[in-house]
Order: C-alpha cells, then sequence, then structure tokens
C-alpha cells in the first residue's frame, strides 16, 4: 500500500525495515514491534543481497565493498536477510573474500568480514553453522592470529580470535584444524597487548583450547607450553599491574589458567631417596624406628606426592639459614612444647595444598593470582612462607606436641585473612604481610567477627520479640537495683548560699527500708559514720514530694584554686526535690545535693522520680535495661544451634510399605 501511494515501479519487491533494532518486518516478528516505533519503506532483503552480491564478486572498488560489507555486518543479526543470503548467495562468497589477500590489506574491510560472517554463523539460520567453515578458510583465520599475516590490526585480531574460539567449542573436526594450525605458544604475545580486549580473548581461546582438547598427552602439552617465563611477563605487565584496577572478567580467565598449570603439577609417589633426604634433615637421635617408619609412610603417602617432598626439599637447600634457625628456636622450648620437623612441613604442605585447591577445601586462587603468576615455584613459595608462619603462630599460641592440627587450622585462617585483605603482586610481598600478622592479630578478628554475628542474631526478628517480651522484667529487675543503691545512702554537698569560698558542708540521705521516707542527716566531710541519736536529722516522707528534677553547679572551690595554673571547671551534677506546699510555705519547700559523681546523680533522680508515681524509664536506667537484655539474650543464644541457609536439609527416605503409610492419613 505504502509503494502504490509513493507511486513506486511495481515491478520491484519492497520491505518495512523496524530501525531499532535494525531489522526488516515479517509475519514472525511483527508481534515483537513495541509502541512509539518508526518503519521504513526500503527495498526487499533479496534486492540487498543481490547488491551486496554484485559489489562483492566484482571486487573492484575496495571503499564499495567496504560499505557493503558493513550494511550485511549491520543485518547478520536479522533472520529475514539472512536467508534471503542463502537464497541469493551463498557463504563461499564471504569465505572467498578471507582468502583475497587483497581484503587483508584492507583492515576495515577484513575486520567487518569477520565480523558479519561470525554473526551469521552464530544465528544458525537453516543447516549452516561453524561446521560449515572449510579448513582453507581456518587457515587464513589462524593466520591472523599466529603472526603469519602481513598486517596485523587491533580489529581484525580481536574478530579472528574471536572465531577461532567459536571453531574450537563448535565442532571436533574444527577444533582439530585449529589446535593444528594455532600453536598455543604464539597467542602469548596478544596477552601483553594494551587493548584488554584483545588480552582477554587470547586467554579465553588458550582455556578452551586446554579444556576442549581430548587428547591428553595433547592436552599436558599445550599446558607445559604456558609455564614459561614470557607468560607470565605478559601477564603481569598487562593484566595485573600494580595500582590499575583488574577486570573481574580477565582474572576469571587468569585463574583457570592456574588450574590448569596446577593439574599438571607432579602428585606421583615421591622416589625413596627423596624420603631418605627429607628424613636425613630430622635429628634421629632420640627418635623410636617406630616413628621414622610412622613419618616414611606418611612422606609416601601424603597426597600431594612429589610435589610436597621437592617443596621441602627446596626449603632445605635454598633456605639453610632459615631451617637452622627454626631448627635451633624449637630445640631451646621446654620439654613438651616442641614442634617436629616432618610432621610440621607435612601440615604445612596440607594447608599450601589446600589453598591451590590440590585438596578438598576452599581454594584461594582468584586472590592469590598475581603471586602465583610472579615466580616459577609458586606452590615452594607459598609453602616457604606458611612454614615461617606456623613456627611463629606456635610459638606464640605456647602449643605442646599434641596440638599439630590445632595450630595448622590457625595458621590456615591467617593465610586467608591475609590474602583476603591485601592485594599483593610477589611472595614476598606476602612474607612481609604475615610476618606482621600475629595471633593477637588473629584473635582480635575471631572477637570482631562473632560480636558481628551475635549483633546480626541480636537483630534478628525472632531476637527482637524475646528481646521486647524480657523488657518489662529487666526494668523492674533495674529500678530495684537503682532503690537497693537508695537505700545504702550516700553524701552529697549541700548547695552553698554565697559566692564565697566558704568551707564546704555536706548531708547524708538515705532511703528508708520501707520505701517511704528519706533520711537526711547532717555530716562534717564526705566520709559518713552512722551511730546512736542525733539532733540534726530530717525524714522526708515521699508521699509530700511533688517533683524531682536536676540542677547543675560549678564547683567553684575547686575550679578557682590558686595551686594550678589553668584550672579546670568541674561541674557538680544536682537534685532539687521539690516538696508539696503547706500552710507555711505556699510554693513548697525545695531541698537540693550536689555531688561530682554523674552516675550516682542520674540513679538518686531517677530513683526518687520513680518512687513519686514517675515511672517512665530515663537515660541512667535505659542503658542498664539495654545491657542487661544483651547480657541475657547472648546466654540463651550460646546453646541455639542455628541453621545454615546454604545446607540442604536431609530428605528422608521413603518408608518401606508406602501404601500402609498413605492410608493411615
Amino acid at each position: 500500500m505504502a509503494a502504490r501511494e509513493m507511486n513506486l515501479p511495481e515491478n520491484d519487491s519492497y520491505s518495512l525495515m523496524a530501525d531499532v533494532p535494525k531489522r526488516f518486518i515479517t509475519d514472525e516478528n511483527l508481534d515483537q514491534l513495541g509502541s512509539g516505533f518508526i518503519l521504513t519503506l526500503c527495498a526487499s532483503p533479496d534486492h540487498y543481497v543481490q547488491r551486496i552480491t554484485e559489489i562483492l564478486t566484482e571486487g573492484n572498488n575496495i571503499s564499495k565493498m567496504e560499505n557493503a560489507v558493513k550494511t550485511l555486518d549491520e543485518f547478520s543479526l536479522d533472520p529475514a536477510l539472512i536467508e534471503a543470503f542463502y537464497r541469493c548467495s551463498s557463504l563461499d562468497l564471504l569465505f572467498s573474500l578471507i582468502r583475497d589477500d587483497r581484503v587483508c590489506m584492507s583492515s576495515t574491510l577484513l575486520s567487518t568480514c569477520l565480523r558479519a560472517l561470525s554473526s551469521i554463523l552464530d544465528l544458525a539460520v537453516g543447516d549452516y553453522t561453524w561446521k560449515s567453515v572449510p579448513r582453507d578458510v581456518v587457515v587464513s583465520i589462524s593466520a591472523l592470529v599466529t603472526g603469519k599475516a602481513k598486517r596485523e590490526e587491533a580489529n581484525t585480531l580481536l574478530a579472528a580470535l574471536q572465531m577461532i574460539e567459536q571453531l574450537v567449542t563448535g565442532d571436533d573436526t574444527t577444533r582439530e584444524w585449529v589446535l593444528e594450525e594455532v600453536p598455543i605458544e604464539t597467542l602469548i604475545r596478544h596477552v601483553e597487548k594494551s587493548d584488554e580486549r584483545i588480552a582477554f580473548s587470547a586467554l579465553s581461546l588458550m582455556n578452551s583450547m586446554i579444556k576442549r582438547c581430548a587428547d591428553n598427552t595433547k592436552r599436558v602439552e599445550l599446558i607445559k607450553a604456558l609455564e614459561v617465563v614470557p607468560f607470565r611477563n605478559a601477564v603481569h605487565s598487562s593484566l595485573l599491574r600494580g595500582g590499575s584496577a583488574r577486570d573481574p572478567k580477565a582474572l576469571e580467565q587468569l585463574v583457570e589458567v592456574q588450574r590448569s598449570l596446577i593439574s599438571v603439577y607432579d602428585t606421583s609417589p615421591p622416589t625413596d631417596q627423596d624420603i631418605q633426604k627429607i628424613l636425613d634433615l630430622e635429628s634421629v637421635e632420640e627418635i623410636s624406628e617406630e616413628l621414622i617408619d610412622k613419618w616414611k609412610s606418611q612422606l609416601e603417602q601424603h597426597r600431594c606426592g612429589r610435589l610436597a617432598t621437592a617443596a621441602m626439599i627446596q626449603f632445605a637447600e635454598k633456605s639453610p639459614q632459615d631451617l637452622r634457625m627454626l631448627v635451633s628456636e624449637n630445640t631451646m622450648r621446654i620439654e613438651g612444647g616442641k614442634w617436629q620437623l616432618i610432621p610440621m612441613w607435612t601440615r604445612c604442605c596440607d594447608i599450601t595444598a589446600e589453598v591451590f585447591g590440590l585438596i578438598p577445601g576452599r581454594d584461594e586462587l582468584h586472590r592469590l593470582i598475581a603471586i602465583l603468576f610472579s615466580t616459577d615455584a609458586p606452590f615452594s613459595s607459598i609453602f616457604s612462607c606458611v612454614v615461617h608462619l606456623f613456627h611463629r603462630t606456635w610459638r606464640e599460641m605456647q602449643a605442646k606436641g599434641g596440638e599439630m592440627e590445632k595450630v595448622g587450622s590457625v595458621v590456615l585462617e591467617q593465610l586467608r585473612h591475609v590474602i583476603k585483605m591485601r592485594e599483593m603482586q610477589d611472595v614476598e610481598e606476602l612474607a612481609s604481610h604475615l610476618e606482621t600478622f600475629s595471633y593477637k592479630a588473629m584473635q582480635e578478628v575471631w572477637r570482631e567477627a562473632q560480636l558481628g554475628k551475635e549483633n546480626d542474631q541480636l537483630h534478628s526478628q525472632s531476637v527482637i520479640q524475646l528481646k521486647n517480651k524480657l523488657r518489662p522484667k529487666m526494668e523492674e529487675l533495674v529500678r530495684k537495683n537503682h532503690l537497693n543503691f537508695l537505700k545504702h545512702g550516700a553524701v552529697f554537698r549541700k548547695p552553698m548560699k554565697s559566692k564565697s569560698l566558704a568551707k564546704a558542708a555536706y548531708w547524708h540521705w538515705k532511703l528508708d527500708v520501707s520505701e517511704k521516707m528519706l533520711t537526711i542527716t547532717a555530716c562534717d566531710g564526705e566520709n559518713f559514720v552512722d551511730g546512736g541519736l542525733r539532733d540534726d536529722i530530717r525524714q522526708v516522707w515521699m508521699k509530700d514530694v511533688a517533683d524531682v528534677t536536676s540542677s547543675d553547679e560549678i564547683d567553684r572551690k575547686a575550679s578557682s584554686s590558686r595551686f594550678t595554673s589553668s584550672p579546670a571547671i568541674i561541674i557538680l551534677r544536682g537534685i532539687r526535690i521539690h516538696l508539696k506546699p503547706t500552710n507555711e510555705l505556699k510554693e513548697g519547700e525545695v531541698l537540693m545535693a550536689f555531688t561530682s559523681d554523674e552516675t550516682q546523680a542520674a540513679i538518686w533522680k531517677e530513683g526518687l522520680s520513680y518512687l513519686i508515681g514517675n515511672t517512665e524509664s530515663r537515660s541512667e536506667t535505659a542503658a542498664m535495661v539495654d545491657r542487661m537484655l544483651k547480657m541475657e539474650l547472648r546466654v540463651r543464644l550460646l546453646n541455639v544451634k542455628l541453621t545454615n541457609t546454604e545446607e540442604k536439609p536431609e530428605i528422608p527416605s521413603l518408608p518401606d510399605d508406602i501404601v500402609s503409610f498413605i492410608s493411615k492419613f
């Protein structure tokens, strides 16, 4: 209808094109149009394909060819145009472009052609997938990453790396072609590219080649090719630069590379010669043959095998002075407080193997990644750090001979905490941080973690409900405690009648046991001695008290001392008791008392206020109630077993006689 309205030639075919995303409208995608769309009347997909084919077939004008391939790339995710492409042309046209040397000289044309071809094959319209790529095209694409191409440009290299990875993961045949044409060591130079997209794609291709390789011998060869200094240097200079942000996706690829490198560690049983070397390091004068046989059996059956014995021998050969120092300090300990070298080394190997993922546990490869790429023997280097940490922690814990596992658990936690809290570039930096992280610091970490866990528990909905239920009981308990404090009595200073520096006067206030009367007795000083009948005693009935307020005053005498160059201002906390009006005093008498003890003043004020009917909790009562509530709740939570949300509940097995079981209900 639009074509007729615009008087377009009727012999041609037309189509409608959506702008975002750019695609031809068909019956299949018509319902995907949202509100506010714009449709453009254009030539049909067949016409587009015919024109693209004509330009690419002629191959005379590189600029026109670039525009044609660019158009094909724009519509490479549109099934309508790709179906038209298969009807009116074929993939051989794009394959021929990749083979053409003239096309390879134009980086823009070649990179666009590779992207278009990759998108078309990903779309998998009809029977055309990555299996359809012929071998000579695989060879041409491989040449773009192996350094055989005449020119190398970033966008072309990135597209080629991504296509080769698809060829590796797509089909067994194309995978074998890639493994033949792309030696994995040729990808190392791409890892140190300044363009991190290329470095990431090169690492991803390496991992795919290793993971998808069916031949175990070939797979080991691929991994061994990465155990070289140039690869470690390339990783450090590009992806693990100090002071720069690290791409999480690139780190995931590096971790996978390390897992592959660790998988080919030699963990076969150690030789008798290596075991004997280690046994010779232990002083055997006072050790029984039975114990030596036990250690020999442990070394033979260790899960890390030769890897463990090699780390022990390397420690002894490369750090003989450190070994002598450790052994010397250990021999000076009292009997029963010494570690034995071989069991200690074995435990340190277990710790190192766990963070490497060689034995069951939680590995720390993602946090150790920079350290692992900084040395040619990462296991032995970290083992050495763990040995020094074990020796120091043993001393700080004052451990005994049978506490090897206990100390080992602490050392593992220390190691995990240090590598979690800091990003380190090499083994020397790790050793430095471990040296400054003591057992006392680890205890503080545990204390903070426990406190955080308790606080989380105290803020849970169930505990809040329990807290609200216990609060009235705690408030009553605190009030009784405050009233008992009043019954013991306290000495207060009387208010001074003038601003002179006269001698201060004191009196003693005490609540009666019946809690109905306040006894006030004059005294000579801050120390009150209760004895006998006195004439200067006054008794105030609590029923005659109208209100209790606070009133602060500056201690003039202490603040104006001539013996100090800059006397501090001392505040006296005061209590003001307002008595009810009487016939003699229509406004009521006021009794005042002062003390320098802020807590004492607060307790007296809150206690007296409660006795005259003011039950509202004040600051001192509320603080004490909160402290007692926390203590009560923590005591009650000691024996509460919290469920782990990550653990799935155990499903019971079905009854033997399921029919009779159901019939009961």
